[in-house]
């Protein structure tokens, strides 16, 4: 059973209804600095029985969530790289510390019998100490004539002692007066800074020591300056970068470089071609003067070796897609590399869901409830990431129709005359057509266009046109009369009042033959005188 789904209902149960054994904490309150790690131990020796392990941050923000059943362990984005977690006492390492980790952290255990452990823990994160060091206000000293004063400086959250060599500086509060950060000497001898001297920057959880100090003209290394060519944090797979290292010293600095830590060049500059995943990490220049011995590091340059994506497909139906009946799924897919961002388009232009076309939460997968002949058209996939962007596209094509089917013809045709039928309807793939004149079929035509090359009176009547999409299965049919005249062609655009006069005149043309016919009999009938 997989209890992630049912994690809240579980933890509203247990907030509500069940009874608490304690906080499963070691400490409720502990420190960590700044870069470094932090460890939330635990009293857990063993996760077997939960339902959920909750880790949260400030009361309501997630960060991570453990399900012992299924051995799943969802972190937080904001966590992500961050966390090491033991899944069997629930303890936490928390690294790469930051200011803004400040703060109260909770650990909420849900047992199988719906108990409820909740621990609470304040981190407290201290500055780290970095960048001590001693300055002098004399560049060189004459031996009792002169008073030295020696600065040590740091960065952090601290307190400060001087050792000379190895032994914590005595000072007498007259020749020698120690205040804070501050070492006077007065009447300077040879031997009251050969040490070399050092100061050491410290707190209840690390100390920062200075380089070494001795008043003579050696100095540096400093103002070291490093360099990335090129300059950007994410590169290409199979490209080159160059690092450089400069540093201000006397006698010269010696030039050592770091990767992750470990020492991997002595030359000034640092080429690495053919980049691998494998060389992402953080690159360090470390100064060194021997006479000093101090060393002093760059700042640190990061990068991440990223596979640019290849091989970008789009997976789609093999069976027609008929509008208003299939469903369809549109799946975005990379041969290689990975993918920060998914954008979808159709002709070109941006895809906007709606009800009937969502996209998966990943945004890889295209959805169309049920496909209209509007969804038809050139769909393109477009995946980045930090380095790379690929695509590919499908073209849809919906099959739909046959729909608003019409005849073209002219409603009348003189005797003998050529007649011209054309049908259309929209219709993908074409539609085939049959004719029926007066409900009877016309045999041997399939075509959108019939006609005959003289008409006669047998060829007047009604004609349906019936379409048919042989895919979709659909038909649809259209009728079109046609009259055939002996004299001229039908005007069936007259006007009501023209056609009443046509009626009149014929009416009184047959009244004037009829009494012509009637006089000529009666004058036929009058006897012959002789």
């Amino acid at each position: 059973m997989d209890f992630y789904n049912f994690r809240l209902p579980l933890l509203f149960l247990a907030a509500f209804g069940c009874c608490c054994d304690g906080s499963p904490l070691l400490l409720d309150k502990t420190q960590g600095v700044i870069g470094k790690n932090v460890t939330f131990e635990t009293k857990v020796t063993s996760s077997a029985g939960f339902l959920t392990v909750t880790w949260s941050f400030d009361g309501d923000k997630s960060v991570l969530t453990h399900i012992p059943s299924t051995n799943k362990v969802t972190i937080s984005d904001p966590y992500v790289n961050r966390l090491t977690y033991n899944e069997t006492t629930c303890s936490l390492v928390l690294k790469d510390l930051v200011k803004e980790d400040n703060g109260e952290y909770s650990l909420t255990i849900v047992t199988s019998e719906a108990k409820q452990q909740t621990g609470k823990v304040t981190l407290e994160v201290l500055e780290l100490i970095t960048d001590a060091k001693i300055s002098s206000n004399l560049p060189e000293a004459v031996e009792i004539n002169s008073t030295v004063v020696l600065t040590c400086t740091a960065k952090g959250s601290f307190t400060y002692k001087w050792i000379n060599g190895s032994v914590p500086v005595v000072a007498d509060d007259t020749h020698i007066k120690v205040n804070a950060n501050e070492l006077s000497v007065s009447a300077v001898y040879r031997t009251d800074l050969r040490g070399p001297i050092y100061c050491i920057a410290e707190n209840t959880l690390e100390s920062g020591k200075s380089p070494a100090f001795n008043l003579t003209v050696s100095y540096g290394p400093e103002n070291i300056v490093m360099t990335q060519t090129p300059v950007a944090p994410f590169l290409k797979e199979g490209s080159n970068v160059t690092f450089t290292c400069s540093a201000k010293s006397d006698p010269p600095a010696q030039l050592q470089w770091m990767f992750n830590g470990m020492e991997v060049s002595q030359l000034a500059n640092l080429t690495i071609t053919s980049l691998e995943v494998k060389h992402s990490g953080n690159y360090t220049c470390v100064a060194t003067n021997a006479k000093t011995k101090r060393s002093i590091a760059s700042q640190v340059s990061t990068i991440s070796v990223v596979e640019p994506l290849r091989g970008t497909n789009i997976s789609s139906p093999s069976t027609p897609l008929i509008a208003g009946i299939s469903p369809v799924n549109l799946t975005c897919t990379v041969v290689s590399g990975k993918a920060d961002s998914v954008e979808w388009l159709k002709d070109g232009k941006p895809l906007t869901p709606n009800p009937q076309v969502s996209l998966s939460s990943d945004k890889r997968t295209l959805t169309f409830v049920k496909v209209v002949k509007e969804d038809g058209g050139v769909y393109k996939c477009q995946m980045t990431n930090k380095v790379s962007t690929d695509e590919s596209s499908y073209t849809m094509v919906i099959n739909y129709g046959p729909v608003s089917v019409k005849v073209t013809a002219k409603n009348a045709v003189k005797f003998e005359e050529p007649i011209e039928l054309s049908c259309l309807g929209e219709s993908v793939p074409p539609s085939t057509y049959t004719w029926k004149l007066n409900d009877s079929m016309i045999v041997n035509v399939t075509r959108e266009k019939y006609s005959i090359e003289k008409a006669s009176l047998k060829n007047a009547g009604t004609y349906t046109c019936e379409a048919r999409n042989p895919l979709t299965g659909m038909t649809s049919n259209t009728t079109h009369k046609l009259a055939v005249t002996e004299s001229g062609t039908v005007n069936n655009g007259l006007s009501g009042g023209a056609i009443a006069g046509i009626v009149i005149g014929v009416l009184v043309a047959v009244v004037i033959i009829a009494c012509c016919v009637c006089r000529r009999k009666k004058t036929s009938d009058i006897p012959s005188p002789y």
